[in-house]
């Protein structure tokens, strides 16, 4: 359905549907499930611009509002606190989610209630990934994809320790078995990154950052995930993403976030990125110093001119006497 509108507003309009530069997301139901229990987010805030998508579980209301509380407790927290490098206040602001939910486990209706979640959080050419659980983010560059979080699941560990092979993981009975999440116990690891957006000549393609919950990938080839979004703007690239997955059955709940980046992601920093953060960090302590030099002279001086002050009205009266 969604996929037949947007063929119809491009019929109507004479126009391919979406800009290539505009970020989408969209979350469906699916087929078989009544409630959505995933959520997406975008929050801008002085430590700069965040995605999140949390995908939550606990049956019976339980993970549609674990993926809700979570999403509201890392707004809060990323909007009410002063500016801090994106992979500190990312990652704190899932901490704090992460708090919430542990407290609201303690009731027993919901003792079984947490959320997974990947978050990207981008300040200039600073990208920070951080994630909990089997939400993945995926870099797409030209049609060729690469997975960038690890599945924090029971078979994930088993590929790892080379038990199983991962074509074996996506169809074993313990495949959404998690061995990590939001809600899941008071001390949470997350799983940090720190990339760096690098400019790219004209030439060069530019790369998308995709965010998706399980109900996507489970689906849908990593392959044909790539294709899709390389062959589309964001916007029908969620929508055909969506459709595809539901077409298959749609089992879960299907959540999907399309960044595009304006370059090229990477590991290291830009060539002078560093020294520049750096001197500019010297500019601010810079002015900052004369502005307090200045109201400590001011103080000096105002001291200066109340003992002369003092000094000639004594005089004033020993002339009088």
């Amino acid at each position: 359905m969604l996929l037949q509108g947007i063929k119809k507003l491009e019929r109507e309009s004479n126009t391919s549907s979406g800009d290539p530069l505009v970020p989408a997301a969209i979350t469906d139901t699916g087929c078989e499930r009544e409630l959505n229990e995933d959520r997406y987010a975008v929050v801008e805030c002085e430590s700069g611009l965040a995605w999140i998508v949390c995908d939550g579980m606990g049956g019976a209301m339980g993970g549609e509002l674990a993926a809700q509380l979570a999403i509201d407790a890392i707004r809060r927290d990323l909007e009410n606190l002063q500016v801090r490098p994106v992979e500190a206040a990312l990652k704190g602001s899932i901490l704090e989610a992460n708090r919430v939910i542990v407290l609201r486990r303690q009731n027993p209706a919901f003792s079984g209630m947490g959320t997974t979640v990947v978050a990207a959080m981008f300040n200039g050419p600073e990208v920070s990934i951080v994630h909990a659980g089997d939400s993945r983010a995926y870099l797409i560059r030209d049609a060729a994809i690469q997975q960038l979080t690890t599945d924090h699941t029971y078979v994930q560990d088993l590929v790892d320790k080379g038990k199983i092979s991962p074509e074996e993981a996506m169809s074993h009975p313990q495949a959404h078995v998690l061995t990590r999440c939001i809600g899941s116990e008071p001390g949470l690891e997350v799983d940090v990154q720190k990339l760096w957006i690098w400019d790219v000549s004209g030439s060069e393609p530019l790369d998308y950052l995709l965010l998706c919950s399980d109900g996507l990938y489970s689906l849908v080839s990593d392959g044909e995930i790539a294709n899709i979004a390389a062959a589309n703007s964001p916007q029908r690239a969620c929508v055909e993403l969506v459709e595809l997955a539901k077409s298959r059955g749609g089992y879960d709940n299907i959540t999907v976030a399309i960044i595009p980046i304006g370059g090229q992601l990477k590991n290291e920093p830009p060539v002078g990125f560093l020294s520049r953060k750096k001197d500019a960090a010297s500019s601010n302590n810079l002015k900052s110093k004369p502005k307090k030099n200045f109201k400590i002279g001011a103080l000096l001086l105002g001291m200066s001119f109340l003992g002369i002050l003092l000094a000639v009205l004594i005089m004033i009266g020993v002339l009088g006497k």
